[in-house]
């Protein structure tokens, strides 16, 4: 099985993480474009490329825990999202790394 970059960087923050991670928190610490300024209009490069990133990292969690590389060890509820562990699966698979 092959990951992308950013499967890979999200599984190695789940499985370094001592609690599970939520789903926008993982965009955040994994974040590497700059923030758009916060009137930037939506066509902005800056906004548009910090967006795709944050989408791409978010669907990068819901890519591992389709491979059973993650799981959702908590549930959302309402007040807060899912969040995050690496399975027995996903570390075995940074173990070959």
């Amino acid at each position: 099985m092959t990951l992308t970059s950013y499967e890979t960087q999200v599984l190695r923050l789940l499985a370094a993480s001592a609690e599970p991670v939520g789903t926008f928190e993982v965009a955040d610490r994994l974040q590497s474009r700059p923030a758009p300024d916060i009137d930037a209009p939506d066509e902005d490069p800056v906004r548009a490329a910090w967006t795709e990133e944050r989408i791409d990292l978010v669907q990068s969690t819901i890519a591992l825990c389709a491979k059973g590389l993650a799981d959702a060890a908590v549930r959302a509820d309402g007040d807060t999202g899912d969040r995050f562990v690496a399975t027995d699966a996903g570390r075995a698979y940074l173990a070959r790394q």
